[in-house]
């Protein structure tokens, strides 16, 4: 059994020193930090700590709240400070956000596919400049990474694939293959000191395995259901949930030891003909976040009971969870904009719509929640002129800013170091 090690000060104060001096990579359960002085390298055995998926976005429990640190030094000032052309490709899935580091890089991942693989850079929120660029064979990687480690789950020639790659000198440390093909495939996450990623086995069952970051297979455990591709796990140091199209299943981070599951054809609040979930669950405060067919509900994790509250958002599978909070439950909707539920009972508090942040609004991107202030793209596809980022008052739900982009923003806003980093059509853009 791993033992989960804090680093000392010194290696946090380092850490986040390095900005732009280190290699980092981010995704939607992690981000890592690489010391350059070598002493992620004396550590033995390789452990994996909370700092390492402390993601500014997301960590592993899909919380699109970064920390206070990251927010702008006045919101209702941003200008456009650079831009950096790297067309979206082709299969691009606009759900999935788009991996920040807390040091100020940024991987847009995937930016370009050629036969034999794609192709990766790191970009520097401070000017966008590119500091790195590697690809890797494959022709779609969903990534997490630990201090020294790269870990890219993809499909391969025989099946679904995990390798795990060192930042230090980039050659492959260890790779491990399971002949079952996901398109795209499934998000990993990094919780507990393991690496935890799904893959199907059959049409109806799904194998959940926790790895450790030199390739053991610490535990897996067969679940029932089939796991969804678009949709990512939710992980503490002692929960892990796995999305399936019926539901989800609910793990022990650490043994891996089945807990309890929820299966939405047997249960009233989930009546309808779809159930798959159309957003990431969330942890937040030992309680589990679900959106399904355009309802919300809210679990308490520590045992299989029925749903503490369950919020009607219509017949919709667009709903999602952008972020929670100790006082609302923040979401985004298609027709909806942003809706602000009570967390404690799943009533409205406040509703923007659509044309409330944009006059011919026909899309928004994902929400980001920081320092009490609601960040979200809108845009209108027939006027490619007018996208724009809205600036709402997270407890009020006032708009106390719009500011105009250069692009049609794809991804939901970054926060990281001060500046807001977007996914455009065209590449990404930086404000601040």
């Amino acid at each position: 059994m791993l033992v989960m090690r804090t680093p000392s000060s010194l290696s946090r104060r380092r850490a986040l020193s390095l900005l732009g001096g280190g290699l980092c990579v981010g995704a939607v359960g992690g981000y890592v930090v690489r010391d350059t002085l070598g002493r992620n390298a004396e550590a033995a055995p390789l452990v994996i700590t909370p700092s390492d998926w402390s993601h500014p976005n997301y960590d592993a429990t899909n919380n699109r709240h970064p920390p206070k640190a990251n927010a702008p030094d006045d919101p209702h000032v941003l200008d456009v400070v650079w831009t950096a052309s790297i067309p979206l490709k082709q299969g691009y899935f606009p759900d999935l956000p788009e991996p920040v580091t807390t040091n100020g890089l940024v991987v847009a991942s995937e930016s370009t596919v050629n036969p034999d693989g794609v192709q990766f850079d790191f970009l520097t929120t401070r000017n966008g400049t590119s500091s790195q660029r590697f690809s890797k064979v494959g022709p779609e990687h969903v990534v997490v990474a630990t201090s020294s480690r790269l870990f890219s789950h993809y499909d391969g020639t025989d099946g679904m694939q995990l390798d795990a790659w060192s930042l230090s000198g980039g050659e492959k440390l260890w790779s491990w293959s399971e002949n079952m093909s996901s398109h795209p495939p499934l998000q990993p996450v990094v919780a507990g000191g393991l690496v935890h990623v799904a893959t199907p086995t059959s049409h109806s069952t799904s194998m959940a395995y926790g790895f450790t970051p030199d390739g053991k297979v610490e535990w897996k455990t067969r679940f029932g259901g089939s796991t969804l591709t678009l949709v990512p796990p939710a992980a503490t140091a002692r929960t892990l949930v796995h999305p399936k199209s019926d539901g989800f299943t609910v793990f022990d981070t650490q043994t891996g030891e089945y807990r309890w599951e929820t299966d939405w054809t047997d249960s009233t609040h989930w009546s309808g003909s779809s159930r798959t979930i159309s957003a990431a669950p969330v942890i937040y405060d030992e309680l589990l976040y679900t959106s399904a067919h355009g309802r919300v509900a809210v679990y308490d994790l520590e045992e299989k009971r029925d749903p503490r509250w369950v919020n009607e958002q219509g017949d919709s599978r667009s709903v999602r969870i952008a972020a929670v909070d100790e006082n609302h439950v923040y979401l985004t909707q298609f027709g909806g904009a942003l809706t602000a539920l009570h967390a404690d009972d799943g009533t409205i508090d406040w509703t923007l719509g659509f044309r409330d942040l944009h006059p011919a609004a026909t899309g928004q991107t994902a929400a980001t929640l920081c320092d009490g202030k609601l960040y979200v793209g809108v845009y209108a596809e027939e006027d490619d002129h007018q996208p724009r980022l809205a600036i709402v008052d997270a407890e009020s739900g006032e708009i106390d800013k719009r500011t105009t982009l250069p692009a049609v923003p794809k991804s939901g806003p970054i926060l990281s170091n001060g500046t807001v980093v977007l996914r455009t059509r065209e590449g990404f853009v930086g404000l601040r």
